[in-house]
């Protein structure tokens, strides 16, 4: 990314892969830059669950004081797909909503994160993707992968379904890495980056101080910059990880 973009799409090889958490960490370094940024959750499932939801965790982190309304337009107790929580409440999701929230979010902020849920293609509607959402938003995608076996084909499935339909790719952030990795998590980053060419911009580690689902967000500034690159605010760099295991 020659010049940070007015949004982006923050997507997942699949759900539970740490996308809020990723969204948070490049929210705060944006913000310690002195960025002016907001962060948006289209459809949020799952709010029967208690503690915080996604969009609130990442507020209380980086001071956001949005609305909920204008932040997350859309919310649904049953932690399922967004078509299936938006039939089981009764209330169809209204895209046009969604885009106007996000113009106001561009019109007062330099960037907006769009933190989608799961990858790209679970429904909204029945003939629309989380990944048209992102090309109608007009924004650049960032995808979020495990690090883990079984990344490898997840990752190259959510490229090669970003090139289908037209998305532009930013980078891969590789999430939840361990500390004491397996030759699985010692290999898949420099993998990934050889196998499609897309930069990795970031691996941000474990860290049992974070939890979304309890709103402590722990060592989470501290690791943002460690393990995000520079395109991102932070000082990872994917040369120097991959010597450390040389």
């Amino acid at each position: 990314m020659s010049e940070f973009p007015k949004g982006i799409f923050i997507t997942g090889t699949d759900t539970g892969v740490g996308k809020t958490i990723v969204t948070a960490a490049i929210a705060w370094n944006l913000k310690q830059a002195g960025r002016n940024v907001a962060v948006m959750k289209p459809v949020q499932t799952g709010t029967i669950v208690s503690g915080p939801t996604d969009i609130e965790f990442v507020q209380s982190l980086i001071g956001d004081d949005y609305t909920i309304d204008t932040s997350c337009p859309f919310m649904f107790p049953d932690p399922v797909a967004p078509l299936v929580a938006s039939m089981l409440a009764g209330e169809r999701i209204n895209i046009k909503k969604i885009k106007e929230s996000f113009s106001d979010l561009s019109k007062e902020n330099d960037t907006v994160l769009v933190e989608g849920a799961g990858g790209l293609l679970v429904p909204i509607l029945e003939d629309y993707f989380m990944s048209d959402l992102a090309l109608d938003l007009n924004i650049p995608i960032l995808i979020v992968a495990r690090p883990n076996l079984g990344t490898l084909n997840h990752t190259l499935l959510t490229l090669e379904s970003a090139k289908r339909k037209g998305l532009e790719v930013a980078g891969i952030v590789i999430s939840n890495y361990p500390w004491d990795p397996g030759i699985p998590e010692q290999t898949n980053p420099e993998l990934i980056l050889s196998m499609t060419g897309v930069n990795i911009l970031g691996i941000l580690p474990h860290d049992n101080s974070i939890s979304v689902e309890k709103g402590e967000v722990g060592n989470l500034r501290d690791l943002a910059l460690s393990g995000l690159s520079k395109e991102l605010g932070g000082t990872f760099d994917m040369e120097e990880f991959l010597s450390s295991f040389e």
